[in-house]
């Protein structure tokens, strides 16, 4: 145990000693992998918000109208919204009739003018639905016109090019933001292999007097790991508090631009954690990936 506790204070003495002796290098290496860090965050935080607004308008666009013909019954009507509402993939229905669309359409100008030209109401009742998915709408709007109930004209204002058109984009705000944080990943970790490389170079003979008298490799290899945490540590620290701050800043100047783009400080924690323990993560195997090619001395 007490061989155990040594052998840690040695390897975070020496980590710690590293630092210093090459702070040049190290903090070099703390603020080009903060900046990597920072664009990760960055990107992924965009992502979010942007996928946070189209999500909204997914939710709009997951409600369709079902135009009824002006014959249909109120029995008919109500027997009509029942089954719809007694379906799993619809949230709510309700009945809009005709008085109510006029109001609701009037608040248009120039259908206001229209309907006040015409001199009566010629916009039908409907019954709206909220469904759960952008994919049933399709279905739905089949369903509707195949019920005799549902005026043939229009039937609905379902529109499958704006619903498949945006759900494209939230496909690939996705894909790009990832792909974006995958490729900035791989790079932070290259800049952390080269740095160690560089501090396990300059001490070389060193770890070959160390490995003549019987270290091993993982008693050599600790003290660039934990210099490669520190790194990590510290360049995650800086990038997270301005990815953070950077955030706020932007939905403020979203919210005065009367762009709906909401504060998520649940995400935002979320990030900072990730942005915290993949810097400690990349660090300490860039660390290891460095320094394994100079144990063979």
């Amino acid at each position: 145990m007490r061989r155990l506790g040594a052998a840690l204070w040695f390897a975070v003495h020496t980590a710690g000693q590293n630092f210093r002796r090459n702070l040049g290098v190290s903090l070099a290496g703390v603020f080009t992998m903060g900046l990597i860090l920072f664009l990760v965050g960055g990107a992924l935080l965009f992502t979010h918000s942007v996928d946070s607004v189209l999500q909204a308008q997914q939710a709009k666009a997951s409600r369709i109208k079902i135009y009824l013909s002006d014959s249909a019954s109120l029995a008919s009507i109500m027997d009509f919204q029942l089954r719809l509402k007694n379906d799993p993939r619809v949230i709510s229905v309700t009945f809009e009739n005709k008085d109510q669309a006029a109001r609701e359409a009037a608040q248009n100008p120039d259908i206001q003018a229209a309907l006040n030209a015409l001199g009566s109401n010629p916009l039908p009742a409907s019954l709206n639905l909220n469904v759960r998915q952008l994919t049933d709408l399709g279905q739905f709007d089949s369903m509707a016109r195949n019920t005799p109930i549902v005026d043939k004209t229009t039937a609905t204002d379902y529109n499958p090019d704006v619903i498949g058109k945006l759900r494209t984009v939230i496909s690939v705000i996705s894909l790009v933001g990832g792909i974006i944080a995958l490729i900035l990943l791989v790079i932070s970790l290259v800049i952390i292999m080269n740095t160690i490389r560089t501090a396990v170079y300059a001490r070389r003979t060193e770890i070959e007097i160390m490995k003549l008298v019987g270290a091993t490799d993982w008693f050599v290899r600790w003290p660039f790991i934990l210099e490669g945490v520190i790194g990590g540590l510290l360049a995650a620290v800086f990038s997270g508090g301005i990815v953070f701050l950077g955030y706020k800043l932007f939905v403020q100047a979203a919210q005065r631009s009367l762009l709906s783009v909401p504060f998520d400080a649940s995400y935002s924690a979320a990030l900072l954690f990730l942005l915290v323990l993949g810097g400690v993560a990349v660090g300490a195997f860039g660390s290891y990936l460095g320094v394994r090619r100079f144990l063979s001395v």
